[in-house]
């Protein structure tokens, strides 16, 4: 299901369950939902302090259940082997055609959800959306201001 001639299943028919600790994946996927409007097949596991890992592993099981119409998933993840990357790395047996992406940031998953029509492979996307996660990072560095001497006057005219 969803794999083209022995290919990896296409992105288009994927889902998206990002996860990580605190507020964390709530807080990505409300920016994503701010900048792009609501989008099929997308959810969020958020593992705030208070959750023990039993109730992380219940909610990213229902998160998974959730996206079952899909013919895979991709679970963009804060940390590796944090929590929510540990549990989830134990739950992708539970079926098929789960992949797990960490280091997620909002560049990295603004470029698979855009180009996730595209009819790449989810490999492919993949690969693309950690290039362009990793292009979003740096340091501005603000371009050097003129100055103008100064005589004392606050005059310049």
């Amino acid at each position: 299901m969803g794999n083209h001639n022995g290919d990896q299943p296409r992105a288009a028919s994927c889902g998206i369950l990002v996860t990580g600790h605190g507020r964390f994946a709530g807080g990505l996927v409300g920016a994503i939902e701010v900048i792009m409007g609501p989008q099929d097949g997308l959810r969020a596991v958020d593992f705030p302090e208070t959750d023990t890992a039993a109730q992380l592993r219940d909610n990213l099981t229902r998160g998974l259940a959730a996206l079952e119409d899909h013919d895979s998933v991709v679970v963009f993840c804060d940390l590796r082997g944090g929590s929510p990357f540990n549990v989830m790395n134990e739950l992708r047996g539970t079926r098929n055609g789960v992949e797990i992406v960490y280091g997620v940031n909002l560049p990295l998953l603004l470029a698979f959800i855009s180009e996730r029509d595209r009819g790449e492979s989810v490999g492919a996307l993949i690969r693309s959306a950690v290039e362009d996660g990793h292009s979003g990072l740096g340091r501005f560095e603000a371009p050097a201001q003129a100055t103008t001497p100064s005589d004392g006057d606050d005059d310049w005219a």
